[in-house]
């Protein structure tokens, strides 16, 4: 219907427990070249904890107080963000994304054949209400993948009325980690014979991401994250909460002496690389023609834990590093943003890279 973005200045705006992140690009793409863009605007706000708890918004009005004024710009170097048009995400863990086989032409599929597929996998009861959608990758022999996305009604609805409610218009919604994939995974990339995996390691929850056969195949929701591991300290050591995380960000996991800090830390990393693995294992003994896992990409706040990326290369014996967060937009221009606050944004990433598209002509897996 358009051959380019008709919603010009739309930008991705991640909402999680303790922040709001919104980067907005622009799209300097040419005819018969790869896709091309450029940063115009990155910012965050804290939340502070339990306006939003597990993904579920428990103070709307005071979220909606806190994306205003991110939107508005705290200083005079960001100027306020006029453009309504947003693609917001669903938390991770109130959703389900999972790869089935259809046995039919894709061309023969309706949505009553998805539906029955459906009921098969979806954990949401369908009394309780849910949002279900689907996208068919050509495959051969009278077969079809299909990628299914679901998530429960109430949490859209009240994403979607709090963002409505904040002034603007939602383009579109995505699943974590559909947003996170269209970030982290090298764009126009064939991956043969080897599966990537991602880890988001965030403030309040970590996911493990699989992407295998040029699409995600499975995620799922870890407890370990920044959040957590502060609060072990400062309960284990007796500190403040801030002596704890200055603690942490000092020295992370490359104590030199085995200390009750580094112990502590240890304690709860260990409990991370076993469900880890217990995901790995799950993926390779329950989906069809899966590819060895070659590369693990890290991205989040907490995956900069000194030490944290040596540990879990070592533990699972896969190399672990790192992402390289703006690698998709292809951009020309320097990007003048530190590693270190870059990491925190590959949600708003993968958001802003399909608002700045056209959201209703891209079609892909990621």
């Amino acid at each position: 219907m358009f051959s380019a973005n008709p919603f010009p200045g739309a930008f991705g705006l991640d909402i999680s427990d303790l922040s709001i992140k919104l980067v907005q690009l622009e799209n300097v793409s040419h005819e018969n070249s790869e896709p091309s863009f450029n940063i115009k605007n990155v910012r965050n706000i804290s939340l502070p904890p339990g306006l939003i708890i597990n993904g579920e918004i428990m103070a709307e009005a005071q979220v909606i107080h806190y994306i205003q004024k991110l939107l508005k710009g705290s200083n005079q170097k960001e100027k306020p963000i006029k453009s309504p048009w947003v693609v917001i995400n669903l938390p991770e863990i109130h959703t389900f994304v999972k790869l089935i086989i259809i046995n039919k032409n894709i061309d023969e599929i309706i949505q009553d054949d998805i539906e029955i597929e459906a009921q098969k996998y979806i954990p949401f009861e369908e009394k309780d209400g849910r949002y279900l959608d689907w996208e068919a990758i050509p495959s051969q022999g009278g077969k079809t993948k299909v990628v299914l996305a679901a998530a429960p009604k109430v949490i859209t609805d009240s994403y979607i009325s709090l963002i409505e409610k904040a002034g603007l218009n939602i383009l579109a919604i995505d699943l974590e980690s559909i947003a996170i994939s269209r970030a982290m995974v090298t764009a126009e990339k064939k991956y043969e014979n080897e599966a990537r995996a991602i880890l988001d390691i965030g403030g309040t929850r970590s996911s493990i991401i699989i992407y295998d056969n040029e699409t995600i195949q499975f995620s799922s929701t870890i407890n370990y994250s920044g959040e957590l591991l502060t609060t072990a300290l400062s309960q284990k050591l007796s500190l403040t909460h801030e002596q704890a995380e200055k603690e942490k960000i000092e020295n992370g996991l490359e104590y030199k002496n085995k200390n009750k800090a580094w112990l502590t830390l240890m304690g709860q990393t260990q409990k991370f690389v076993e469900q880890i693995q217990k995901d790995i294992y799950f993926y390779y003994s329950h989906f069809p023609e899966t590819n060895k896992i070659t590369h693990i990409t890290m991205c989040g706040g907490g995956s900069i834990l000194k030490g944290l990326d040596k540990i879990l290369s070592k533990e699972l014996n896969i190399e672990c590093k790192a992402g390289r967060m703006w690698k998709n937009l292809n951009s020309k221009k320097m990007i003048g943003i530190p590693y270190e606050e870059s990491i925190k944004y590959s949600v708003a990433i993968g958001l802003a890279l399909r608002a700045a598209d056209n959201p209703f002509t891209k079609s892909d897996s990621i």
